[in-house]
């Protein structure tokens, strides 16, 4: 399979189940002996215990209200995938009587504006309004206990949400590339915090969704654990970020499309960057990754294409399928014994964007340990490498300069957390000098 898919399939496999149902929708017809379905030309219903569910929509309808009843029946459910394809509404209104629509019921509505959701309604299910680039306004009722995953996935056009006191539940990316986003109240609602333009979950344990409007460089408070999937996906205007020891996980899409971001300071405690964490992540210049990290996910730094700096720390035991796939500007790496399971095209490959089609990166040479996992990649992938079986005394050297990055890194994780505010602009520049000068002399020397 085409590694570019399965990168995808790992973000929006949702969307993927959309595809095969939209011509199915499109041409279904009623049959005419089906028992409990109704059709009015518009929605396909279908009795349900004494109620009416909508199944389909016609895709070529443009309607604005949901009725309310269909032959003495109350309508109270929508159902999975209902309106999908239906590309012509700009507005809907669901009534009173709906309690539920289903998973992706108005995924993919192109040119959906607005909704107005039930206030029967206890849930937004999983994908329910994914891929909608239009939507810039949806009224949540009070009603709403949960969210769903990937709810508003890729809703481009949305730049405020407001979340309900009833809400309690917020599902995994459930806001995730919504490159528009830039507040979500929730003043009327204790289980979330948002404060400078990131929303946290109540013990701010969790970054949920940060506004697209975040700019230049931040510092993530020390009571994080983890940065969310699709946490910080398209701010666009995000250069740096500072991580603390507390942070474990960055998980999937965490950084997506992170267009300006140059240098993400990860720390010591760190365990594992999640699939396609940083893709996409065009000026991202080095990814050196902490000793703590075991598990570096597929395509976690697919498509950063001036990268030109990575250490892999001995401790590594995954890295995973197109881990750094076109990351072109990527012309050395050295894989620790410790890499159990390298896959494919992980290093030392581009993709063609039209062809699919994987090519070696020119120039580009492995250091690996003879009899490793390291060492069978680069044979099975043809790529350049040295075998570099070194004393316990140049193991040590390595650690030693490992160490010197990590000093740095937590050195200016203090400065910057201490001095933000009261220190100068040339003392914050000078200490941030400094520590670059320092992890460069570094790899220089683990390079070497």
């Amino acid at each position: 399979m085409n590694i570019k898919k399965r990168l995808i399939s790992f973000l929006s496999a949702s969307v993927m189940m959309l595809i095969p149902f939209q011509g199915i929708y499109a041409s279904a017809e009623t049959p005419a002996d089906a028992k409990d379905e109704l059709t009015d030309g518009t929605f396909t219903y279908e009795l349900i215990d004494g109620s009416y569910t909508i199944i389909s929509c016609d895709t070529s309808a443009i309607v604005t209200d949901i009725p309310e009843l269909r032959n003495g029946y109350a309508i109270t459910a929508i159902a999975d995938k209902a309106f999908v394809g239906c590309n012509f509404i700009s507005e809907i209104n669901i009534p009173k009587t709906v309690k539920t629509i289903g998973i992706n019921a108005f995924a993919g509505c192109s040119n959906l504006k607005k909704v107005k959701l039930s206030e029967k309604m206890t849930s937004i299910s999983e994908g329910a309004f994914m891929s909608c680039p239009a939507l810039e306004e949806i009224e949540i009722p009070d009603s709403i206990k949960s969210i769903g995953n990937y709810a508003f996935y890729g809703c481009t056009s949305l730049k405020e949400i407001t979340l309900p006191e009833s809400l309690s539940d917020l599902g995994t990316m459930a806001f995730a590339e919504c490159s528009s986003i830039e507040k979500i109240d929730v003043s009327e609602c204790d289980g979330y915090v948002f404060e400078n333009d990131i929303l946290y979950d109540k013990e701010k344990k969790k970054i949920l969704r940060a506004s697209a409007k975040i700019a230049g460089e931040i510092t993530i408070e020390n009571t994080v654990e983890s940065i969310e999937p699709g946490a910080f996906s398209m701010c666009g205007e995000l250069e740096r970020v500072y991580f603390p020891q507390s942070v474990t996980y960055i998980g999937e899409d965490a950084f997506g499309y992170c267009a300006k971001l140059k240098k993400a300071d990860l720390s010591e405690g760190l365990n594992k960057i999640a699939p396609i964490a940083f893709k996409y992540c065009y000026a991202l210049e080095s990814a050196d990754i902490p000793t703590t990290v075991t598990e570096i996910g597929e395509g976690a730094f697919y498509n950063c294409p001036n990268l030109t700096r990575v250490i892999i720390p001995e401790g590594v035991k995954s890295i995973g399928m197109g881990a750094f796939l076109s990351c072109t500007g990527l012309k050395q790496a050295v894989i620790p014994k410790s890499a159990e399971i390298i896959e494919d095209n992980a290093f030392g490959f581009k993709e063609d964007s039209e062809t699919g089609e994987y090519a070696r990166v020119e120039d580009f040479k492995l250091s690996v340990y003879s009899g490793t996992a390291g060492e069978k990649y680069a044979k099975s992938s043809k790529l350049n490498y040295t075998v570099a079986d070194k004393s316990i005394k140049k193991t040590a050297f390595v650690i030693i300069a490992c160490g010197l990055v990590i000093a740095a890194v937590v050195i200016a994780l203090i400065i910057m957390s201490k001095g933000k505010k009261g220190a100068s602009a040339e003392v914050r520049k000078s200490d941030k000098a400094a520590k670059e000068k320092a992890e460069e002399e570094s790899y220089k020397k683990i390079i070497e």
